[in-house]
């Protein structure tokens, strides 16, 4: 957890917009890799592993999330937690990193969790091959499809000015 964790909760964070869940999801990954330590055959490196289970952890949050969300009435929406982040963890340009995350929450969710892979955690399209349980090729076309879709989403929102 020492050498691992903070890259899991980073992934977790952006990938569910939420730090406190985010927090769940990281104990529930660590607590599942613990309990299945012995099982580890060592076919992917450790690292690759825990994002496997992180992957399937943050699904799991979100759906649960979603559908807690959508048997919230109006009233009750005022105490979702804000899915922004800290001032601390904004980067100088707040707008265009607001415009990203709502830009990538427009994506489906296996695109943005090959995105994150790929550009949070710089994991290699092999990598995730083994995290997403795909072929490298079809996570290596989805990001590249992504990409020209972002930017077009991000110049819209930010006026074009990158």
């Amino acid at each position: 957890m020492q050498r691992h964790g903070s890259s899991v909760f980073r992934y977790c964070r952006e990938a569910l917009r939420d730090a406190a869940l985010a927090e769940d999801v990281q104990q529930q990954v660590f607590i599942a890799a613990f309990h299945d330590l012995p099982k580890f055959t060592g076919r992917s490196s450790l690292r690759t592993w825990l994002f496997a289970i992180a992957r399937h952890r943050v699904l799991d949050a979100a759906k649960s999330r979603h559908r807690t969300r959508s048997h919230v009435d109006g009233d009750g929406a005022r105490d979702i937690p804000d899915p922004r982040p800290s001032p601390g963890e904004q980067i100088d340009d707040v707008r265009l990193h607001e415009a990203l995350v709502d830009c990538l929450q427009a994506l489906r969710p296996r695109v943005i969790t090959a995105i994150l892979l790929r550009f949070q955690q710089g994991f290699t399209f092999e990598d995730m091959a083994d995290v997403c349980h795909e072929k490298p090729g079809t996570l290596q076309a989805q990001v590249q499809r992504a990409m020209p879709v972002l930017r077009a989403c991000i110049e819209s929102r930010t006026g074009g000015t990158l």
